[in-house]
């Protein structure tokens, strides 16, 4: 059984047809009654005397003329009602069109929307694994290491040092993005796995404070979440108000673990007993940050 819709554009379509049907078979009786009533006048007419013969032929005429043209009046209507279906038809078939290009348009958008997409770090990771994400969007690093950008931040997983506990932690760099910045000297492994604080300075007197800041907090969060060690805010100089109540620090003047951050035009990380001295501009003290980071986790082999 066809479906309702069908079923009442039929009935519609019947309905006008019949419609119509019947007002031309109205039409038509209507033409042969005003031709039969107005010709018996006439020819009464004439009977009486009231019509000569010629006035007779003459009206006779007249009327015939009138009668003729109402089918010409008939036939334009018919027209109009053509172009009416005509053009009826041609917008249903527009909108037929229409409406098999939006399916289409549902049926190859399909596999985008119904296409399971990854809500966490892990099914991220799972992707990356493998091998179903983008270069930029996640890469396996050295064959070990999983890492993924998510919300702007590249992630990857580790084991904290002592084993105990498993993190996935953050970056601001992937490891491809730093791993042309060299590090030169030799950092002692002892100082730093035994320390239990560190010293963090830098020039209060220098022009990019956002950046160093940055960079600083950034270093600080990995060695108070993963490697358990406090930071103690310094400065190199006695020159500011907030440095006169902080230790002065620099490489030379302390054995203990320090991290040094200076402003430089020339991006530079190395290390020198218990000091790591990073040096940059702007966010190139970050990607050195994150450069000694990768080192201490061993993504990166300094070897």
């Amino acid at each position: 059984m066809a479906p309702f819709h069908l079923q009442k554009a039929l009935c519609e379509e019947l309905t006008t047809l019949l419609y119509n049907s019947t007002n031309l078979i109205n039409n038509a009786l209507f033409q042969c009654v005003v031709k039969e009533k107005k010709l018996k006048e006439f020819e009464e007419s004439l009977e009486s005397g009231i019509l000569s013969k010629e006035e007779y032929e003459e009206r006779k005429k007249e009327i015939e003329a009138i009668v003729e043209k109402m089918p010409e009046e008939e036939k334009i209507e018919e027209k109009t009602e053509e172009k009416n279906v005509q053009f009826k038809s041609d917008k249903a078939l527009v909108i037929g069109i229409v409406a098999v290009l939006l399916v289409l348009a549902v049926i190859l958008s399909l596999p985008y929307f119904t296409k399971e997409k990854p809500r966490t770090i892990d099914d991220l990771h799972e992707l990356n694994l493998k091998g179903k994400l983008k270069p930029e969007q996640g890469y396996v690093y050295n064959d070990i290491y999983s890492f993924v950008k998510f919300d702007g931040l590249w992630y990857t997983q580790f084991l904290s040092p002592q084993g105990s506990r498993f993190y996935n932690i953050q970056f601001r760099y992937g490891p491809k993005d730093v791993e042309s910045v060299k590090i030169k000297g030799f950092l002692n492994a002892g100082i730093l796995n035994n320390a239990t604080d560190y010293y963090v300075t830098f020039n209060p007197t220098g022009k990019d404070f956002a950046s160093v800041a940055l960079a600083v907090g950034d270093f600080n969060e990995h060695m108070t979440k993963i490697f358990f060690k406090k930071p103690i805010a310094a400065c190199d100089r006695n020159e500011t108000l907030p440095c006169k109540e902080r230790p002065i620090i620099t490489c030379d003047n302390t054995d203990k673990m320090v991290l040094y951050v200076k402003e430089a035009n020339a991006t530079k990380v190395s290390y020198g007993n218990n000091c790591i001295t990073v040096e940059g501009s702007g966010f190139e003290l970050v990607k050195g940050i994150d450069r000694v980071l990768f080192n201490f986790y061993g993504v990166i082999d300094d070897k």
